[in-house]
């Protein structure tokens, strides 16, 4: 029996994948800061970092300082005469020595660390400005986020978890509400078929669709997607045979790799249709006269008229244009607000969601630590006195009503009035101050009595009962 659950136990850990982490980040090695005592020379030791110890020690002879020589260095450790680990450099040249044969150098120094640290960023890798584990650098801009079938690293940090929870979608052959807008990543619902809609995937049919914001879709109970709340089409009507599920053991995923869906193309708004040439109509050209020629005057005078009303439609063929221009804009500016709150609807509700994930999340956590309380065990009976004999309530101290032999409860006396006192001030005072000052801009000040107008309201209104009762005292009389 006991190798039987071995067995399963081991099956399990096989079949069933780990959540991805929420730490999957990039990472470089950061740039160590290393401050020690460098030795030069027959000089006294002095205090530096490693690369400037290395600068002053790591040179070759003056007269092999040229950049016709070709130097290499190495890097070595060893035991400094005080005992201490220390590193020294070894500066050599291929083309230094004899017939251009190899040659190395003597260095004068030597550089023993006595602290190490670590900054961020390292050297050719600037955008690593973060630290984590004390040696490694990340980039805060490029922290990869959970993938698709998870919500979000926020939302499951949020939910308490150190790992990608799973996002839940609706069971298989539910009915939804879909909502979807450019604005935050979607795509249009345009013609039926497989859609991924917040991460979940969706069977929209063409008839469903209300608009290309709104459709009513079944859903399939799956993930899809390639990141966290995605939302694209996967596949056409028609075509969505070619959509297969796929598991890592946590979740379900739902691709279409075969399909090639239609988006179609935003409508620009732009009215173009509407307008009209505005090329200029050329003028026409006047005739010379001669003196006296009536005729030819007259045909001037038509070409001029003709000339001036072209002008006019021109001028009118732009003003048209400039009105459509007008009028778009104007219509794409209200279109923008309409799809901005859409956008906020949208936006509010899928946070209310996640909000409500998170909720439940702590009501479960709560729920499982009260279950996992250990309230002990009592006595026997609805009117038992703990021992289980059921003979009544116990009468006495609480060591006479629970006699365990070596044991005594601890008591406390708790006198209530310090928390009478100490919580006396919580409560605003409800008394009325004696009086209320105003200074006026004369520098006078005139102080008002509020208890002289309570009791000028009590006069007031002990006048008006006695009124209201002689005029009811008239009407009866007079009824009488």
């Amino acid at each position: 029996m006991r190798l039987l659950i071995f067995l399963l136990a081991l099956m399990s850990a096989f079949f069933v994948s780990a959540a991805p982490s929420l730490d999957d980040r990039e990472t470089v090695p950061a740039k160590e800061i290393s401050r020690g005592l460098c030795y030069f020379s027959s000089n006294s030791p002095f205090e530096t970092s490693k690369g400037d110890c290395k600068d002053k020690v790591a040179k070759p002879p003056s007269k092999y300082d040229d950049p016709h020589f070709q130097h290499y260095e190495d890097e070595v450790n060893f035991t400094a005469p005080s005992g201490d680990s220390a590193i020294k450099w070894e500066i050599g040249c291929s083309n230094c020595g004899f017939n251009g044969s190899d040659f190395v150098f003597s260095t004068y120094g030597y550089y023993v660390p006595q602290s190490l640290s670590y900054e961020c960023p390292p050297e050719g890798n600037p955008t690593f400005t973060q630290k984590i584990d004390e040696n490694l650098c990340y980039d805060p801009n490029n922290l990869p986020d959970c993938p698709a079938g998870y919500h979000s690293k926020a939302v499951s940090k949020a939910l308490g978890s150190t790992e990608c929870v799973p996002k839940e979608c609706p069971s298989a052959g539910t009915g939804e509400n879909l909502a979807s807008t450019p604005m935050t990543g979607g795509v249009p619902f345009s013609g039926g078929g497989m859609y991924c809609n917040d991460g979940c995937a969706y069977s929209v049919n063409a008839e469903q669709i209300s608009s290309e914001k709104y459709a009513v879709g079944t859903s399939q109970g799956v993930a899809c997607g390639d990141k966290p709340y995605d939302n694209k089409k996967l596949a056409d009507e028609g075509d969505t045979d070619g959509c297969s599920v796929a598991t890592n053991g946590e979740i379900d995923i739902m691709s279409c790799p075969n399909s090639n869906p239609t988006t179609p193309e935003k409508d620009p708004h732009n009215n173009d249709d509407s307008k009209v040439g505005e090329d200029d109509t050329p003028e026409k050209p006047k005739e010379t006269c001669a003196d006296g020629d009536a005729a030819c005057n007259l045909k001037n005078v038509e070409t001029q008229i003709e000339n001036s009303s072209n002008k006019i439609i021109d001028n009118d063929n732009e003003l048209h244009n400039k009105k459509i221009d007008a009028d778009t804009k104007n219509t794409q500016a209200i279109l923008n607000i309409m799809e901005s709150v859409d956008t906020s609807i949208l936006l509010q509700t899928s946070q209310d969601e996640r909000l409500h994930a998170v909720t439940v999340s702590k009501y479960n956590q709560l729920i499982d630590a009260v279950n996992g309380l250990d309230v002990g065990g009592g006595g026997g009976g609805g009117n038992g006195n703990g021992n289980g004999t059921g003979e009544g309530d116990c009468e006495g101290s609480a060591s006479d009503c629970v006699p365990i032999e070596g044991a005594e409860i601890s008591q406390e006396t708790i006198n209530l009035e310090q928390y009478a006192d100490k919580y006396d001030d919580w409560l605003p005072n409800a008394e009325l101050p004696s009086e209320k000052c105003i200074v006026l801009t004369n520098g006078k000040s005139i102080c008002l009595s509020f208890q002289a107008f309570i009791l000028l309201f009590q006069g007031i209104s002990g006048l008006l009962v006695i009124g209201a009762l002689m005029h009811s005292a008239k009407i009866i009389s007079g009824a009488i």
